[in-house]
């Protein structure tokens, strides 16, 4: 009779943690929820005075970003540039964006992207409108990245 009482309480026990696994997701937490255009579009104010413009038609425009590398002699820069993006994710990092940038004023530096993700999609935070999420960009070598959270949208 105690090793059917044992066998009940090891198999409640496993029910209880399969039941607290499917709670979770079994993806460690990440947002199930995939990203669309709505999360990322807007603006994006950087922590030390950057701001990323994202727009629903494709194009994205950073101004005033220091310790990028996408100058002409690709030495840590303040940097403004413009470019396009697309929804994508890099390996195992969170769910953010690809831009690829052309660099504003001569000379010109083709081929400079980066991977700017997302903390978040703000759909199931207190604000409703993404303004609790923040991101970074990936590639960043200024050494702290610079962290970005977008304006509260209406």
């Amino acid at each position: 009779m105690q090793n059917l009482a044992r066998a009940v309480l090891v198999l409640f026990g496993l029910l209880v943690l399969a039941a607290v696994g499917l709670a979770f997701g079994l993806e460690g937490g990440k947002p199930s929820v995939p990203l669309t255009e709505e999360d990322v579009t807007g603006t994006w104010q950087g922590d030390r005075g950057a701001r990323l413009e994202v727009m629903a038609d494709g194009r994205a425009r950073l101004t005033d970003a220091s310790g990028w590398l996408c100058t002409g002699d690709r030495q840590p820069a303040l940097f403004t540039g413009e470019g396009s993006w697309t929804i994508d994710r890099h390996s195992d990092e969170d769910p953010g964006i690809l831009i690829k940038f052309t660099v504003d004023g001569p000379p010109a530096v083709q081929g400079c992207a980066d991977w700017f993700t997302l903390a978040g999609t703000g759909k199931g935070g207190t604000a409703g409108d993404g303004s609790d999420v923040w991101a970074t960009f990936l590639g960043y070598e200024g050494g702290d990245a610079e962290r970005y959270r977008r304006t509260a949208t209406s």
